[in-house]
């Protein structure tokens, strides 16, 4: 049990801050979800799961259940005008119309995504010298999206065969679900940052951090005919890495905002398109939901695992 005196760090990315007190990370508008760990504590939790840090998150979701139950109550107001003339004097209509007010949300299927595979000119000596190169990440990030591995290609098959079919958005979703609510954060150690092989990932149980998750969404994405690269990205005080995948011009909307109704948060989907016209939609752990907002970043390098091609952004 901690108290308001506690001293906390706070895990965004790659990179750890701190410590805070709990009014810090009150004025740094942390949400439930951000990684913490107390001062004296090498165990990383959701910031929801301290109960001194409850109060942090009380007014936003009272605030969010009031502006719901307003709502409720107008949708309510509105079906009941809607059929009163014609029910005024039948109680059992009344109860009928609500009853036919209420629909299911219908998924449709999954939409065949048609995407040109991105091209990039490589000038020997400016490859040479640019710094997602000399670091050696490009290299070890194409050794750890191990996609042709039998042990990821199957596991992704498996996985992707619930939507059977050529390469289509339910498969994505899929394989991003499983990632998703399967995933466990571990850290990597302080001295060594580590980027695990996807088979390696896939063994362990999925356990690891988000370069890790980025890397095994990436290659299973590949294993199934699919596009995908990974970003480095960074912001003012840290690091993420998070993966993206090609879908063309293919329309993702409809059956996003329908499958993932209950998270998805109206504010749109969130793509970025390359020089080639390419849309490529963010599958990012913190996005809860393919198509989810960007981790903000104000620079990154993109690696492309397939053309074993890099670039800042």
């Amino acid at each position: 049990m901690g108290n308001y005196s506690d001293k906390y760090y706070i895990k965004e990315g790659y990179e750890e801050s701190g410590p805070y007190s709990i009014h810090d990370l009150k004025a740094k508008g942390i949400s439930n979800f951000t990684f913490v760990r107390r001062d004296n504590s090498d165990d990383w939790k959701p910031a929801e799961t301290f109960q001194e840090l409850s109060s942090l998150f009380k007014k936003k979701r009272t605030w969010l259940k009031w502006v719901v139950g307003v709502i409720i109550v107008l949708i309510i107001g509105i079906v009941v005008l809607a059929n009163l003339p014609r029910n005024i004097h039948s109680e059992g209509n009344i109860y009928q119309a609500e009853d036919q007010s209420e629909s299911k949300i219908v998924v449709p299927p999954p939409p065949k995504i048609v995407f040109n595979l991105s091209s990039h000119k490589k000038k020997v000596l400016k490859e040479l010298f640019k710094s997602c190169n000399l670091s050696g990440e490009n290299q070890q990030l194409v050794n750890s999206c191990n996609y042709s591995n039998e042990f990821v290609r199957n596991k992704a098959v498996s996985i992707a065969g619930q939507d059977e079919g050529e390469f289509n958005l339910g498969q994505v979703c899929d394989i991003f679900d499983f990632c998703y609510n399967n995933w466990k954060y571990v850290n990597d150690s302080k001295a060594n940052a580590v980027v695990e092989l996807a088979s390696n990932t896939i063994e362990n149980g999925l356990n690891g951090d988000c370069d890790d998750f980025a890397v095994l969404v990436c290659s299973m994405v590949l294993s199934i005919g699919g596009e995908a690269r990974i970003n480095y990205a960074y912001g003012d005080d840290s690091g993420h890495a998070f993966t993206e995948v090609n879908i063309g011009q293919t329309a993702v909307d409809d059956y996003i905002i329908k499958r993932y109704h209950s998270v998805y948060e109206g504010r749109g989907l969130f793509v970025r398109t390359d020089g080639q016209g390419n849309k490529w939609l963010n599958l990012d752990w913190f996005a809860k939901h393919p198509g989810g907002n960007y981790f903000k970043y104000n620079s990154g390098t993109t690696f492309y695992l397939l053309q074993e091609y890099c670039e800042d952004f």
